[in-house]
């Protein structure tokens, strides 16, 4: 029996400075397994030209709109791409507001072509990657946020919890369930509970009301 072929996935950048858009290009249209969709400056021209696109690498200073714009627009589609930001800005506003919008990943520009690549594959398989020093801001703001917060209606478990702090870094359903020693199943079980409880449908959806509510103690 042939074996099945694997699908590459599919990646298109919205970016308008031209030399580093076309050093991202490179990187994806040299690396095994991934496929450049499409390459666009705008907002606007990438929400009329994205299809058939697994992830887009989107920067947040363009020149129409900013790629945050871009992110609420791809994720009312029906079937929406994943959406990792690729920028130079470390500000908390545009971070949380990213965030707040959807996006799946929060990338510097000055991470390495490998450190990009997974990056994508780890979205590819319900990750949110996030540089480092983003990281580290998005649970400084969960600490924040929940020192802040009044008792809420939402009574989310311990284990819970834990989980929901794990999805904040960015860990895939089979890291987690490493992490904290229980299936992949059990992880979506709880999953499934934490979506029920908070009325969402999606991580980043979980994230923006986790962070929002300061239910992460």
């Amino acid at each position: 029996m042939p074996s099945l072929k694997r699908k590459n996935i599919r990646v298109a950048i919205v970016e308008d400075h031209a030399t580093y858009r076309e050093i991202v290009c490179d990187v994806i249209r040299s690396a095994k397994g991934f496929e450049l969709t499409g390459a666009y400056e705008t907002v606007k021209e990438a929400i009329a030209n994205i299809v058939a696109t697994d992830i887009v690498l989107m920067d947040i200073g363009l020149p129409d709109r900013s790629g945050i714009d871009g992110v609420r627009d791809l994720k009312k589609r029906a079937n929406p791409p994943r959406v990792i930001m690729l920028t130079n800005f470390t500000d908390d506003d545009k971070i949380m507001q990213a965030i707040f919008a959807g996006a799946d990943g929060y990338l510097l520009k000055q991470t390495s072509s490998q450190k990009i690549l997974e990056a994508i594959q780890e979205a590819m398989h319900g990750g949110t990657s996030m540089t480092p020093f983003v990281a580290r801001r998005v649970l400084e703001a969960f600490k924040s946020r929940a020192e802040e917060a009044d008792d809420s209606d939402i009574q989310i478990s311990v284990r819970e919890q834990e989980v929901l702090g794990l999805l904040v870094q960015g860990f895939n359903y089979k890291k987690i369930a490493e992490k904290i020693f229980i299936s992949p199943e059990t992880v979506r079980n709880h999953i499934r509970n934490i979506y029920e409880k908070l009325h969402v449908h999606s991580r980043s959806e979980a994230v923006a009301k986790a962070i929002k509510q300061g239910l992460l103690k």
